[in-house]
């Protein structure tokens, strides 16, 4: 069997070692890392078959948790939903992570992750397309006329949003090289978003949150939170950044950090900064509207805030693994997934587990979820890709 390691510096209080080139950072209550790109050691593998353990579905579930994993697909079950192919041998390796999913409607969507990983929804498949790069796509922004994406700073691409350096992929991806940062930046960065249409994108770093910009075919960068307006621990270490509107930008990250941006567009964007009721790492937000939003994080944490001041909620949720993405389509439609092959529906009055089929002994790391609408819904992880029902 080949061997897949990168030796990424984490000082966590659980356990966080992932296959692969990225791995985003770990829900902790007292989590602390050193991700710097320079020091990262990547060997691409070659693929390997399966082992024999059920790792490629071929074992029946003999666990206390069968009953959530069904053998095969059913109504009401989250099933493979293509490029991950059911051997390890076929399709997108398994050891490659799906980062993030973005879409601007059910028959228009895209996704990006480890070793160069991108891939395109035409409403009928899920096809990978070629950026010309083996980096990991950590961050996925669908901008007015075109697609940007990144792992670092140091490394941006985009479709259909100017020239790059060099020759376009075959499908039409070009290397935008290095957005340079403010002053004072890290390079490592733990969130982006960028409403889909827009033409500004929010990140995050340890240390700064800042703005990037496409002027024309240009990108450049603005001031996000200054340490003047940010000072206190709750701008930074940031896991996770969502907006319903380009006006507002909600933020939640370490030891129960969350913060609300309101005159997200203009030049002197101003915070507030709430108690959400837990010290734990959120990991993920999705906001509903302006005054709506959920948050997930390290230890199945569940909380939603309703009105237009801060008043977050816990939630009574049939699970205790960490949490990394929450995503929905309505106040009464929301999807949360995490650890352990663990997803989470609320119908607007309970959050109940969703079984997933066909992953045998499998139990995959979800990191990321997408709802276009009611019935429809895209989860990614380690080595899967999971849709409703047997519907692409």
């Amino acid at each position: 069997m080949s061997v897949w390691r990168s030796t990424l510096g984490f000082g966590v209080g659980s356990a966080c070692t992932l296959a692969g080139i990225f791995v985003s950072a770990c829900a902790s209550d007292d989590a602390t890392f050193n991700l710097d790109p320079e020091r990262t050691e990547v060997v691409i593998p070659e693929r390997d078959a399966g082992d024999g353990d059920g790792s490629d579905g071929s074992e029946a579930c003999t666990g206390d948790d069968c009953a959530f994993f069904p053998a095969e697909c059913e109504p009401g079950a989250l099933c493979p939903s293509g490029l991950f192919e059911a051997a390890p041998s076929s399709g997108v390796d398994w050891r490659t992570w799906v980062s993030a999913i973005r879409g601007r409607s059910a028959t228009d969507a895209w996704l990006v992750g480890t070793v160069g990983l991108a891939a395109r929804f035409d409403g009928t498949t899920w096809k990978t397309v070629d950026v010309d790069t083996e980096n990991s796509l950590r961050f996925l922004w669908l901008a007015e006329g075109g697609e940007l994406a990144f792992g670092t700073p140091d490394a941006v691409f985009t479709r259909g949003l100017g020239a790059g350096d060099g020759n376009p992929s075959p499908d039409g991806w070009v290397s935008r090289g290095k957005v340079t940062q403010p002053a004072g930046a890290s390079r490592y960065v733990t969130t982006a978003w960028g409403r889909t249409g827009s033409r500004a994108m929010w990140v995050a770093t340890d240390s700064e949150v800042w703005r990037m910009r496409l002027d024309d075919d240009a990108l450049t960068t603005a001031p996000g939170l200054t340490t003047s307006v940010c000072s206190s621990l709750p701008c930074k270490h940031l896991r996770g950044l969502d907006g319903a509107s380009s006006n507002v930008v909600w933020g939640v990250g370490e030891t129960g950090a969350a913060i609300r941006v309101v005159d997200a567009e203009s030049a002197s964007p101003t915070i507030e900064v709430s108690n959400p009721l837990a010290w734990l790492t959120l990991n993920g937000i999705w906001a509903v509207s302006d005054t709506e939003a959920w948050a997930v994080g390290a230890q199945g944490t569940v909380i939603h805030n309703v009105g237009a001041t801060f008043d977050w909620k816990v939630a009574d949720v049939p699970t205790r693994a960490n949490l990394y993405a929450v995503a929905g389509s309505s106040s009464s439609d929301v999807w949360a997934v995490g650890a352990e092959g663990v997803v989470l529906h609320y119908d607007g009055t309970t959050w109940s587990r969703v079984k997933v089929a066909g992953m045998g002994l499998r139990r995959p790391e979800l990191r990321s979820v997408w709802v276009p609408e009611p019935g429809k819904v895209w989860i990614g992880g380690q080595g899967v890709l999971l849709s409703l029902g047997d519907k692409p």
